[in-house]
């Protein structure tokens, strides 16, 4: 029960976040003696959405578009005044037209025509006349927004330094995979491959813009975080030693890797994607538990049989291609012994206070 709380702690943060927002949302408004609770609330529920998953940047970029989408709708409001079906629905029309379109620009526009509807359509204020009903709404919307997005800024902040902590283990994960995919048994198809690998090149430029939007976030000093800057560099390399280890081994095929090649080879290739796990457990704060054993045995064991294939002249039967891929092996495994254990380092360093900040 504590594990399941513990891994699926963001939703209570998440439903903490947006009940504090709104409760403070509507609580600014009937300070204010405003009659636009609806859209003040919603429009806080917007902000706060915005931080599932995501990062800060993002909750800012939808707070514009909510903000803009609020503006537009009580324009149109105030030009044409509409108080019955036929001039509300021409009025929506008009003021959703563009949104749309820019919503279809930009994914911080996406929020826009929503707020457009709840301007237009909400419930009627009393005893207030049209213009200054307008003009509280968007007031409402403002207030919704600044209370969500500071609500996110202080509630257990979703910051890009923790969305790229998360995206650096789906990485380690789709790599894990991409490794274990390359063992002939496995019977994966090159276009699967491919595949694999164009996830995770995906993943690894989602990763780099959330590490930009850290950088962002240390300067403003939003929070003590992580430079994901690292973990990027060290996975770069990595999935850059699993693809060359990939194009030598299948590319050299099952019978250039037999007798002393092959037990070394599937073994290296087993414990690398281990290690890939381990640094995914790591990330999540899940760590696998016992120890694990080394890649660079393995890797030496492999290297000795190639240099027993030389030696006793097995080497001489087999065509010039066929070597440098046996050789390619060779010092694609090496290298990605090298990178995983930086890989691993600093995950631990990550790992370690991130535990800390969660529990400050």
């Amino acid at each position: 029960m504590r594990h399941f709380v513990t891994r699926h702690a963001w939703w209570t943060i998440h439903a903490s976040r947006m009940t504090i927002a709104c409760l403070l949302t509507l609580a600014a408004v009937h300070a204010l003696g405003l009659t636009v609770e609806l859209s003040a609330v919603i429009s806080a529920i917007v902000a706060t959405q915005a931080n599932i998953g995501s990062s800060l940047r993002k909750a800012f970029e939808q707070g514009v578009g909510s903000l803009a989408g609020a503006i537009v709708a009580t324009a149109v409001a105030l030009a044409l005044r509409p108080d019955d079906p036929i001039s509300t629905a021409l009025a929506l029309a008009i003021a959703l037209v563009p949104l749309a379109v820019m919503a279809a620009i930009s994914v911080g526009f996406q929020i826009a025509p929503i707020s457009a509807t709840v301007v237009l359509l909400g419930a009627p204020g009393l005893e207030v006349g049209p213009e200054i009903l307008a003009v509280e709404r968007v007031i409402g919307v403002a207030i919704g927004l600044t209370v969500g997005l500071a609500v996110g800024m202080v509630v257990l902040p979703a910051k890009a330094s923790r969305s790229a902590v998360e995206t650096a283990a789906r990485v380690a994960h789709l790599m894990s995979a991409q490794l274990r995919a390359i063992l002939p048994e496995v019977g994966t198809g090159e276009d699967e491959l491919t595949t694999r690998a164009g996830k995770v090149r995906g993943e690894l430029t989602a990763l780099a813009t959330f590490a930009a939007e850290a950088a962002r976030e240390r300067r403003l000093a939003i929070g003590r975080t992580p430079d994901p800057e690292r973990i990027l560099r060290a996975l770069r390399r990595v999935r850059h030693d699993v693809n060359m280890l990939r194009r030598a081994a299948r590319g050299g095929g099952d019978d250039t890797l037999v007798g002393t090649l092959e037990q070394p080879f599937r073994r290296a290739i087993v414990r690398g994607a281990e290690a890939l796990d381990s640094v995914e457990g790591q990330l999540l704060g899940r760590p696998i538990p016992g120890p694990s054993a080394p890649l660079e045995p393995i890797v030496r064991d492999y290297r000795d049989g190639l240099d027993t294939m030389r030696k006793t002249g097995e080497t001489e039967n087999l065509t010039t291609p066929e070597l440098a891929r046996l050789f390619g092996i060779k010092f694609a495994l090496r290298q990605l012994e090298r990178d995983l254990s930086a890989l691993a380092e600093v995950a631990a360093e990550i790992a370690a206070p991130k535990i800390r900040w969660w529990r400050r």
